[in-house]
């Protein structure tokens, strides 16, 4: 579909996303997968950064 044509929605996925919620999560509700590797995303986000302030206060 081009760009044009895409509802206002889904302009914020690439190519590469779509292809990937048409051949994984297929049939599954596209909010919530992306909610979800969003919430995984800013968990594992969370986690490098709490590591690196621990390593920054060690003598």
């Amino acid at each position: 579909m081009s760009p044009q044509r895409r509802p206002q929605a889904r302009q914020l996925l690439t190519v590469q996303s779509e292809r990937i919620l048409a051949t994984c999560y297929a049939g599954q509700v596209r909010a919530a997968v992306i909610e979800r590797a969003l919430r995984r995303m800013a968990a594992d986000d969370m986690r490098a950064e709490r590591k690196a302030l621990r390593e920054g206060e060690r003598p």
